[in-house]
């Protein structure tokens, strides 16, 4: 009986050691991740990764991570600056970049809106950085809420891969939704361009006047293309005006605006214009209202409904509205 007090005893002894091993094991896992984790956040302060090829970029991202690291799940660059099959000659100096965090809360925020960005001049270029999450781009509701962007237009952007450039993070175009049925909301893409045209008008500045004018025209440009095109899933410039060209051999309205989409082109590699940019300017502004008009695009507004549609858009465009009164419906430009 004793003897068997004393096995059950060591047996105990033995079980307790193999126990404390296995915790101690696991113990020593848990420590070994987090040295891990902590010295990547080491490495992240010490800017000793390299996230992009670009300086520029692998600072911003540094910095993004030294400031957010827990919260961020993915860091994507869009636009023109991100876009490979441009020229090298191409002028780049607007950097948009998404960052796609776990929550808002930590955040800072403007005193006027809701919305997190942050907006600033970085080596001469112009940095806008929007915070968003996963959930928003599941819905239109909460994505209006988080952003200051079209929604169909920022879905594209981040759900096919030929639109943006995954910088940090993971992969996370699987977790949008599709984008085949999409409903463009083409009253606001249209705004969206009109909007760099009225801040090319009253721009004091001449080269910033081009600039504006310029984004104004490639922004159009991408409206004509989802418009008469429903399938057209592309955000990039070179890809706009693939498909503008091929538009342009049945649709006389974008043959002709594609001369204005050539001219936003070569300022870009040039810093000039072919023609004179207030001649060009308006030349553009009433080949749209006469389109609009006439009901070649997605609505047709006569004079009172254009005027309307002008002032609600935004905070209003007070320039547009002065050229709409210069062409009244019985002084449009006619377009054949």
């Amino acid at each position: 009986m004793v003897i068997l007090v004393i096995i059950a005893g060591i047996l105990v002894f033995s079980f307790n050691i193999v126990i404390y091993k296995r915790s101690k094991l696991n113990l020593k896992k848990v420590l070994f991740k987090d040295k891990h984790e902590k010295e990547k956040k080491e490495r992240i302060m010490r800017e000793e990764i390299v996230y992009d090829n670009d300086p520029l970029i692998n600072s911003i991202v540094s910095d993004l991570l030294n400031r957010y690291s827990d919260n961020i799940i993915a860091i994507y660059g869009i636009g023109s600056y991100f876009e490979t099959s441009l020229p090298p000659n191409w002028v780049k100096n607007d950097l948009d970049i998404i960052v796609f965090v776990k929550s808002l809360e930590e955040i800072s925020k403007q005193d006027w809106t809701e919305i997190r960005y942050e907006k600033k001049e970085v080596n001469g270029n112009h940095l806008w950085l929007g915070f968003n999450t996963l959930e928003a781009y599941q819905d239109k509701n909460r994505f209006s809420k988080e952003s200051f962007s079209n929604y169909e237009w920022n879905l594209i952007d981040m759900k096919h891969p030929e639109n943006s450039k995954l910088l940090y993070g993971e992969n996370i175009h699987s977790q949008l939704p599709e984008t085949d049925n999409l409903k463009f909301d083409y009253n606001d893409v249209l705004a969206r361009g009109l909007y760099h045209l009225e801040k090319s008008m009253k721009e004091k500045n001449l080269l910033q006047a081009m600039k504006e004018c310029s984004k104004g025209i490639f922004k159009l440009g991408f409206y004509f293309c989802i418009y008469f095109d429903t399938k057209f899933r592309s955000t990039t410039i070179t890809e706009i005006g693939r498909r503008l060209q091929n538009l342009s051999k049945y649709k006389h309205s974008i043959k002709e605006f594609l001369e204005f989409y050539e001219n936003a082109i070569i300022f870009q590699i040039t810093g000039q214009f072919k023609t004179n940019i207030n001649d060009l300017r308006l030349d553009l502004i009433t080949f749209i209202f006469s389109l609009i008009n006439r009901g070649v695009l997605h609505k047709q507004m006569k004079y009172k409904e254009l005027i309307k549609y002008l002032n609600e858009s935004f905070s209003g465009f007070p320039h547009l509205i002065q050229v709409a009164k210069k062409n009244r419906p019985n002084q449009t430009l006619k377009i054949s």
